[in-house]
């Protein structure tokens, strides 16, 4: 497996766990954690915000599963679901609300530019 392979792996299972873990922390209450922050910009409900956490975590489960078996469909729906990532995070919070969401996201689509271009070529 090539590093930007690897990479782009290691960053799809981080999207996906993060979703997960979303997901629970509207579902459930935990004390001293709390539910997420979604912004002001949108009043959504906890039911309806995990809901969405486990579309997307679904999602990115399902891009990766592609993508290890080769389908053509795999990365576009990485890419795909990273940049609404990036879209929806800045509906949420507002444009250029960088967050650690938008980072792995960001890094997810470029690596998976870097990746095309490198198989083009060969």
């Amino acid at each position: 497996m090539t590093n930007i392979r690897l990479w782009i792996v290691l960053l799809t299972v981080e999207k996906l766990l993060q979703h997960l873990v979303t997901a629970v922390f509207f579902a459930v209450s935990i004390p001293g954690i709390g539910t997420p922050d979604i912004g002001p910009n949108f009043a959504i409900g906890n039911g309806t915000m995990a809901f969405l956490n486990v579309l997307y975590t679904c999602g990115f489960g399902l891009s990766l599963y592609g993508w290890q078996r080769a389908r053509a469909w795999g990365l576009p729906l990485i890419v795909g679901l990273a940049a609404l990532d990036i879209v929806l995070e800045f509906m949420f919070h507002g444009w250029f609300y960088i967050t650690v969401s938008v980072i792995v996201s960001t890094a997810l689509i470029l690596l998976a530019w870097r990746f095309r271009k490198l198989n083009v070529r060969r």
